[in-house]
């Protein structure tokens, strides 16, 4: 029996995260064209997205490695938001995480933890 290493699921769930992050916001793009959306339902929205592609790709990872489902939900999270600061600087966005941030970033890693916790218990 081939051993499973926890890369590669990682690696897979952080992608199905930002899947479902696109099909989002493409579905949001389309909202927003034909009605005006406020800059408080942008955020909300934006949370909600990150949220539930955190959930998702965390639960995938941790169905997949089937050991230690907070930390990997905790790995998946960080690098899900690696990737996301990342584009956000090549979009032109400041590399300055302020204040504001940080509560979305601890709240990112707890929904990625209990996340993996749920997802090892599936």
């Amino acid at each position: 029996m081939e051993k499973n290493n926890g890369y590669l699921p990682a690696a897979e769930g952080v992608l199905r995260g930002f899947i479902i992050t696109v099909v989002l916001l493409l579905i949001f793009a389309v909202v927003m064209t034909f009605t005006e959306v406020s800059e408080k339902a942008s955020s909300t929205f934006y949370l909600v997205t990150t949220i539930l592609s955190i959930m998702y790709g965390s639960i995938y990872a941790v169905r997949k490695i089937k050991r230690r489902g907070w930390l990997v939900g905790i790995i998946v999270t960080i690098l899900y938001l690696l990737v996301l600061y990342m584009v956000s600087l090549v979009s032109g966005n400041s590399a300055v995480i302020g204040t504001d941030r940080i509560p979305r970033i601890l709240l990112a890693i707890i929904v990625g933890a209990l996340s993996g916790i749920i997802g090892i218990n599936l």
